[in-house]
C-alpha cells in the first residue's frame, strides 16, 4: 500500500512541503506532517470559491499547475495565468509575474544549475493555445522578476514542451510540438545563443521529457495520434530506436539522476474530434491503448537500458476534456519520489510516495 495525502503536494525542499487545494496553500515539515494553511492565493473571491470545489477546479483548470523551490523557504507556484512568490517562513503570497494573455501554465518550471556557457536559474518555456502561430520564447527569472533568453519565430513552432539540461554537453535541450512541422528537439549552447536543430518535423519527435545519455537522448513521445514509444536518438546519425512501446502520450516525467527518470502517460480523447464533443467525447486517442495511467521507470547502464512499468492508475468517470486527462504529474524536488493523480480513481489530487 503507497502512503499518500489528501492533497496535491506542489513542490518540495529540505525544510518544507508545498501542498494545495485550489487557490489555498499548506505547508508542512514532512510528507504526511500536519498540513498548516499558509494562505489563498490573490485570484480574487470567485475564483477562490469556484476552485475550493474539486469539480469546479478540474473543469476550469482553477488550480495550482507546478511549482519550484528557489531555496529551502522560497517556492514559485503557477495558478492559471501567473506566478506567485511563496515564503513559507514568513507565510506571505506575492504575485510575481503575469503571463502573456492565452497562457494558463507552463507544464513545467525547470532548474539549470552546473551547466557550462548557462546563467543558473529557473526557467519556463511558454505553452499556450498558439493558433496564430505568434512566436513563442523562453524566459529566465531574476530579481524576483522575468527576462526573455530566447524566442523561436512566427511559425516555427505550436509552444514549449520542455527544458532538459545536459551538463556533460553544456547545452540545453529545448522539446517543441504539437504539428509535424512545429515538432522537435533542439540544442542550445552558450546562453541561448547558439542554436541546432536536432530532429524535427514528425509525430515521432514530440515529446515533453527526456534523459541525456553518452550518446544521444532517451525520449518519450506525446501524441495521442499514433502509438507512443520509449525511443533512443542517437546524436551522431539522428537515427531514432524505439526501446518500448508505451501506453499512451507522456506529458509528465521527473529525471532522478544522470542515468535514471521516470514518466507516466495520460489518457486522453481522440484530437481529430473538435470542439464541444472533444471536451465531453469518450473516445480515446489512437495513441491511447486503454483507460489507465501508467507510470514507468527507466535506468541506464553499462548493460544496457532497462525500463519497466511500476505503477498504474485506471481515468475516473468523468470526460477527458472537460474534466482532464487521467495521469499522474510529479512534485518538484530531490530525495524522495511522488506523483500526483489527476483525474484518476482513488487518486485525485492526491500524492503517492513512490519510494
Amino acid at each position: 500500500m503507497y502512503t499518500h495525502t489528501n492533497n496535491k503536494l506542489i513542490s518540495y525542499s529540505s525544510r518544507y512541503y508545498l501542498f494545495g487545494k485550489g487557490a489555498k496553500l499548506l505547508i508542512a515539515d514532512s510528507f504526511t506532517g500536519k498540513q498548516i494553511l499558509i494562505g489563498t492565493l490573490p485570484v480574487g473571491t470567485v475564483k477562490s470559491i469556484l476552485g475550493s470545489f474539486r469539480l469546479m477546479a478540474r473543469a476550469l483548470r482553477l488550480e495550482v499547475r507546478c511549482g519550484i523551490f528557489v531555496d529551502e523557504t522560497t517556492a514559485l507556484v503557477s495558478y492559471h495565468g501567473a506566478i506567485y512568490r511563496v515564503d513559507c517562513e514568513a507565510k506571505t503570497i506575492t504575485l510575481e509575474h503575469e503571463y502573456r494573455p492565452e497562457m494558463n501554465n507552463p507544464l513545467c518550471f525547470t532548474k539549470l544549475e552546473g551547466v557550462d556557457g548557462f546563467a543558473d536559474g529557473i526557467y519556463y518555456g511558454e505553452y499556450f493555445m498558439n493558433h496564430a502561430k505568434a512566436p513563442v520564447s523562453i524566459y529566465k527569472r531574476e530579481n524576483h522578476g522575468w527576462k526573455v533568453v530566447y524566442t523561436f519565430p512566427a511559425g516555427s513552432i505550436y509552444h514549449i514542451h520542455g527544458i532538459i539540461p545536459c551538463p556533460a554537453r553544456s547545452s540545453v535541450f529545448i522539446l517543441t510540438g504539437d504539428k509535424d512541422e512545429e515538432s522537435g528537439i533542439y540544442e542550445f549552447k552558450n546562453d541561448f545563443s547558439e542554436v541546432t536543430v536536432i530532429v524535427s518535423g514528425k509525430q515521432q519527435y514530440r515529446s515533453c521529457i527526456a534523459l541525456p545519455t553518452v550518446d544521444g537522448m532517451l525520449y518519450t513521445t506525446d501524441t495521442p495520434l499514433e502509438t507512443n514509444y520509449l525511443y533512443h536518438l542517437n546524436f551522431a546519425t539522428k537515427e531514432t530506436r524505439p526501446v518500448m512501446e508505451i501506453a499512451g502520450p507522456c506529458i509528465y516525467g521527473k529525471v532522478i539522476s544522470e542515468s535514471e527518470m521516470l514518466f507516466s502517460t495520460s489518457v486522453e480523447p481522440d484530437s481529430n474530434i473538435t470542439g464541444i464533443r472533444y471536451e465531453f467525447t469518450n473516445k480515446l486517442g489512437p495513441g491511447v491503448k486503454d483507460r489507465y495511467t501508467h507510470l514507468y521507470s527507466v535506468k541506464v547502464d553499462a548493460d544496457g537500458i532497462h525500463a519497466e512499468e511500476i505503477f498504474k492508475a485506471k481515468k475516473d468517470i468523468l470526460p477527458m476534456g472537460a474534466g482532464q486527462f487521467g495521469t499522474l504529474m510529479f512534485p518538484a524536488g530531490e530525495g524522495d519520489i511522488y506523483v500526483t493523480g489527476q483525474a484518476v480513481k482513488g487518486f485525485d489530487n492526491k500524492t503517492i510516495k513512490i519510494r
